[in-house]
């Protein structure tokens, strides 16, 4: 049975709710619904929408009359538009105390009945690393979301899912790919799968942190084009939305759930859209999920440390204004600004151009919004106020500047209302503008990234193990509401891992630190839940374990803003358990 029910049709239209899931003409709007749907369907004219949980609900109108509503409704902001993610990768595990545990003499984990949960790019079921000797697969099931052929989950709507019998007869054709067709285009699924689970592989000296837990991989379909459109984020970007992402948090939970096994979740995406405080509504599924017994949740801190994304203020005292310079580059489509005040404090902005074009100071009102075209130069200015953000009930100022001319633009903050004398500054992550578009005086702390800004889950950046050196784009802390971010480090620099088409590679970044602590998660959840040691562990029990056990050098005072509590050692964190240290 496919699961793509006709709800709500109109009159004359047989559209179903998978089509306008999927659709390019259809936008997402997340709303809190609070027991009572039909105040917002008719508030926006609505028919379709997917129920998230007993507070969020989706809601799908055609995209012209989205942008007839998006200046009629000030609750249409940050949190109502779907936010978008990216993913974060370009002999470790026996650093980590990871090989050690394989190979205990008395209690050898390796993961063996928890479950490993996976968000991303897919997964490339063929690959050795993933199939048993008798040539079926560790994995549970995919839930991928770009393909509309096969049994969509029951309650998604969308998408196909493919089980482990699915993927075993797969296995045992001789054309997989026409029985389960889901592939993994661009290796990042793939790689963090089999660093978090994948077997041992001799002949690659390869395998994974809990090679005997099993996988259960969703498949992000990607953004609308509208959003990418609306973000100024150019189209041939890998951009998912959070949606997705959420929906994806409830298949894995669900199937955890239903198979009654642990499960240790492993996000490997990121954004700089937010408030970096663990308010934004992805980073409260992820903490609701870390709350649950028997589940794990690690989040991968971000390579935004050197990428000059962030601007940390500290307004002087006395001063009518501070200047902010931003250096866009050559050929950039668009680039949009934010900032983000400590309250009580009130900012508001001016603007001027690379040519001296001056737009003057925009007086913060509630919903305030202002739309200027440069009269010398080519670009469009959008300026919008929010005084009191939703979720962080800080003040918020989004800037977004089409077509910008290249070179300084310096954005003039005033303060209105000065008592902490902070604020924060992000643009857009790497990969959606170039890399020459950075702010000239930089700040690497806070460059953490959403959602590893989330109040449980454990967030890891990443090191080199082979010169115990921090990856210079690991994302730092602390979180704007100033906890210390990350928890953790792991290896995630020239790290081997599995690609599509039964290949090995070389990639750094911090998803795969996360992809790691991920699998050392599950190796403490198999002697927690499954060898009945610690039935109640949870994401907060797993992380203040792995805290205490990290390995700490003697030069560097922890925790801080960089290596956290220090660097992730499971065999140190597994004797803490057994009381041997």
């Amino acid at each position: 049975m496919k699961y793509n029910k006709k709800i709500h049709t109109t009159q004359n239209n047989n559209v179903t709710l998978e089509d306008v899931i999927i659709s390019q003409n259809y936008a997402d709007i997340i709303v809190p619904y609070l027991g009572d749907i039909n105040i917002f369907l008719e508030r926006y004219n609505a028919i379709y929408y997917q129920i998230l949980n007993e507070i969020y609900a989706i809601i799908y109108i055609p995209l012209e009359q989205y942008y007839e509503l998006l200046f009629t409704f000030a609750e249409f902001d940050i949190n109502t538009i779907p936010t978008m993610f990216g993913p974060y990768s370009l002999d470790a595990i026996e650093d980590s105390g990871i090989l050690d545990m394989h190979n205990h003499p008395f209690v050898p984990l390796r993961g063996r009945d928890v479950l490993i949960g996976l968000i991303d790019s897919g997964i490339d079921y063929r690959h050795p690393t993933f199939i048993y000797e008798d040539n079926t697969s560790k994995i549970v099931s995919i839930w991928d979301q770009t393909l509309t052929n096969g049994n969509s989950p029951m309650d998604f709507f969308y998408g196909s899912e493919y089980t482990n019998e699915n993927i075993n007869e797969a296995l045992n054709s001789d054309d997989p790919l026409t029985i389960v067709p889901s592939v993994d285009e661009t290796g990042h699924g793939t790689f963090l799968a089999g660093t978090a689970a994948g077997r041992y592989v001799a002949a690659e000296g390869f395998a994974g942190a809990a090679p005997d837990a099993e996988i259960i991989m969703v498949k992000l379909k990607r953004a609308k084009e509208y959003l990418l459109r609306d973000a100024l984020i150019p189209e041939d970007n890998v951009v998912y939305q959070n949606t997705d992402i959420i929906q994806g948090l409830r298949y894995l939970v669900r199937k955890a759930m239903s198979l009654n096994k642990p499960l240790a979740i492993c996000i490997g995406l990121g954004t700089n859209i937010g408030a970096h405080d663990g308010t934004s509504i992805l980073e409260e599924f992820l903490t609701g999920v870390a709350n649950y017994r028997t589940m794990a949740v690690v989040v991968a801190s971000g390579n935004e440390a050197d990428l000059g994304h962030h601007y940390e203020g500290n307004f002087p005292e006395g001063a009518i204004y501070q200047d902010v310079e931003l250096n866009v580059a050559e050929n950039e489509e668009g680039v949009i600004v934010q900032l983000w005040a400590d309250t009580p404090d009130i900012y508001s902005i001016g603007i001027v151009s690379p040519m001296g074009e001056f737009l003057a100071r925009f007086a913060p009102r509630i919903g305030q919004r202002e739309e200027v075209e440069l009269i010398i130069e080519r670009s469009k200015v959008y300026v919008e106020y929010q005084l009191i953000e939703e979720k962080s009930g800080d003040e918020f100022i989004i800037v977004r500047i089409e077509d910008p001319t290249p070179g300084i633009w310096t954005i003039r903050v005033y303060g209105d209302v000065v008592v902490s004398y902070r604020y924060n500054m992000w643009i857009d992550r790497e990969g959606w503008i170039r890399p020459a578009t950075r702010f000239l005086s930089p700040s690497a702390n806070t460059t953490v990234t959403i959602p590893s800004t989330s109040k449980v889950p454990i967030t890891v950046g990443a090191y080199n193990h082979l010169d115990n050196s921090l990856f210079i784009g690991s994302g730092r802390g602390p979180t704007r509401d100033r906890r210390i971010k990350p928890e953790l480090v792991a290896p995630g620099v020239n790290i081997i891992g599995p690609l599509p088409n039964n290949q090995y590679g070389i990639r750094t970044g911090t998803s795969i630190a996360a992809a790691q602590t991920a699998g050392a998660s599950a190796l403490l959840l198999e002697w927690s839940i499954v060898l009945g040691n610690e039935v109640n562990a949870n994401t907060r029990t797993i992380k203040k374990t792995l805290m205490r056990g990290a390995t700490r050098r003697g030069d560097i005072t922890y925790p801080n803003n960089e290596w956290g509590y220090g660097a992730l050692n499971v065999l140190n964190a597994f004797q803490i358990l057994r009381g041997q240290l």
